[in-house]
């Protein structure tokens, strides 16, 4: 089959693509986490190779998903509300670090900022990507929101 075949069958079947590339961006981001939030609480720091691995597939679909599925309302309402949790969750962590990171409001905070923190932990040391991406991600969100929010009133 040739790629012009190839390319006609997936356009034909679109839907199908758009449900298996949804997919494989939320078990990237699971898998991201599961293979990295050991670290968070570990001395050792180093990701592993499928941690490492699992947070650049990450990484590097979510943002192709975002262009591709920009018009599937389910997937871009899940993504912002999940993209805007972790903004809150590393506020909230970076709260609790600064006031001395002691007590139940401490844990609280630390346990959500783990997670989402985690799925980014194998992309490089430096603690600016672990903020920055899901805030890109989380504007991306929004404003892809705001698009289809548009669009659908034109519609009406």
């Amino acid at each position: 089959m040739s790629l012009r075949q190839k390319l006609l069958q997936i356009k034909a079947d679109w839907e199908k693509w758009e449900d298996r590339l949804s997919i494989a961006v939320a078990v990237f981001f699971a898998a991201a986490i599961a293979a990295n939030v050991g670290l968070f609480f570990s001395v050792r720091k180093t990701p592993s190779f499928f941690g490492a691995a699992f947070s650049w597939l990450y990484a590097v679909s979510w943002f192709p998903a975002a262009i591709l599925l920009r018009n599937r309302a389910k997937w871009v309402r899940a993504v912002s509300i999940v993209r805007w949790t972790a903004v809150g969750a590393i506020l909230l962590g970076i709260a609790a670090g600064a006031g001395g990171g002691l007590g139940l409001f401490s844990a609280v905070c630390v346990m959500p900022y783990a997670v989402f923190t985690s799925a980014y932990s194998g992309l490089s040391q430096g603690a600016w990507v672990s903020y920055f991406l899901p805030l890109a991600q989380a504007v991306t969100a929004s404003l892809l929101a705001r698009r289809l929010r548009r669009k659908e009133a034109k519609q009406k």
